[in-house]
């Protein structure tokens, strides 16, 4: 908790694990959210694909790609391997958005 404060990005990202788990402490989607979000913009790849999962999934707020996909864009930048390969499927499949199968081997070759 203090790291996080202090603004340590990996603390963040753990933080706010713990609050989207509720391991150890209550479910607080918003609480994660926010350590998400510190943690995202200091650039941690862990925190950009679990803030489009949140996006992606709405579940607890309504859903939007668009936010998911920008998530998702910056940990695939930083080499996440899910987010590289969840948004190739999406351009493959080409269900939320147009069909890219140059985009999708673009992402899946990363």
């Amino acid at each position: 908790s203090a790291a996080a404060e202090a603004g340590h990005p990996q603390a963040n990202f753990d933080l706010g694990l713990l609050y989207i788990q509720g391991k150890d402490v209550p479910r607080d989607v918003q609480k994660a959210m926010k350590f998400w979000s510190a943690a995202a913009e200091a650039g941690n790849p862990q925190a950009n694909f679990g803030l489009g999962l949140l996006y992606d999934e709405g579940k607890d707020f309504p859903r939007d790609l668009q936010r998911a996909m920008k998530f998702w864009s910056a940990a695939a930048e930083a080499g996440h391997p899910q987010a590289n390969f969840d948004l190739g499927l999406l351009y493959i499949q080409g269900k939320d958005v147009p069909r890219d199968v140059q985009k999708a081997m673009k992402f899946w070759s990363a």
